[in-house]
């Protein structure tokens, strides 16, 4: 690996930076971070070489996607964007977006409102992965991005049986057959799903959870053997890996030994494309920038 190095998306023609942006609190009710401050972040991101932003139609209550399409309005060429679908937006959280601004400097001040706020949504969230529901979700991510075509969509989380519809193929096959999307794959509730979705024609990405183990027997983080199996047989499929949870959300910011053999477990495992980081703040963004340079930097070493 070298800095930020660019690489291909499995067999898509899309390239994209090996460090992805993950934009699923950039605009949440509890960010602990100013808007302004967000909107630096990002750009800053870009200019270190990130290319890679993944987001939802529901994060943010929609707002993630407005954020990313009025930010980069005038950059999309240097942007690749992953969105989501198949959530339901709850009516308590359509209304929390339109209180968010009141809400969210008492957040900051609370802190079990952050924990109690996430439990509320998670409680709230529903699926439907209709065909007709997903095309207007779609036009209504294309609007929110402010583009005419999506690089990436990735049904959210949805469950195996989804993989039987036939009509939910056919849909995506002919979005893609249009120019409405440029590829389109699943974010996997779990990793045990991948194989299965893998199977559907012309699904060019997974987006799945890849969590190393915080030591292996040579003091490093590793990948388990049946994951590394898994991850090579993808690769021989041309399917792209984006992989989420490196950090299993229980590394400090500012851990870099750490998060760099996470990363470095991780994006040197076969088939895997990008991994996300959330990086709320531009104190985030160096963490993660430095973090990865330490991957890079040992992974060439070894």
């Amino acid at each position: 690996m070298s800095d930020l190095a660019m690489t291909a998306l499995g067999a898509t023609d899309l390239h994209v930076s090996r460090l992805g942006f993950g934009c699923s609190t950039i605009a949440s009710l509890t960010t602990r971070h100013s808007a302004a401050e967000v909107r630096a972040t990002l750009l800053a991101a870009v200019d270190a070489g990130v290319n890679f932003f993944d987001t939802a139609d529901v994060y943010g209550q929609g707002d993630s996607e407005r954020l990313l399409g009025s930010l980069f309005a005038g950059r999309r060429e240097r942007v690749v964007i992953a969105t989501k679908a198949g959530m339901l937006l709850a009516h308590s959280q359509q209304a929390i977006r339109v209180a968010k601004p009141l809400l969210q400097p008492l957040l900051r001040r609370w802190s079990a409102g952050h924990e109690r706020s996430a439990r509320a949504r998670r409680a709230s969230e529903r699926q439907c992965f209709d065909p007709a529901y997903l095309r207007r979700r779609v036009e209504q991510s294309l609007r929110r991005l402010r583009t005419d075509r999506l690089d990436l969509l990735l049904l959210h989380s949805p469950p195996l049986d989804v993989a039987q519809h036939e009509e939910v193929l056919t849909l995506l096959q002919r979005l893609r057959h249009n120019g409405t999307v440029r590829e389109f794959g699943v974010s996997a509730a779990e990793l045990s799903h991948a194989r299965q979705w893998a199977a559907w024609p012309g699904l060019t990405c997974l987006q799945l959870p890849l969590t190393p183990a915080p030591v292996a027997r040579d003091g490093q983080p590793s990948l388990p053997a049946a994951t590394l199996e898994l991850l090579a047989d993808l690769s021989a499929r041309g399917i792209g890996v984006i992989a989420r949870e490196v950090f299993g959300g229980g590394l400090s910011a500012t851990d870099h030994a750490a998060r760099s053999g996470a990363l470095r477990a991780v994006l040197g495992a076969e088939g895997v494309s990008v991994a996300l980081a959330g990086m709320g703040c531009r104190a985030h963004l160096r963490d993660n920038l430095s973090a990865f340079a330490e991957a890079s930097l040992a992974g060439s070493q070894r």
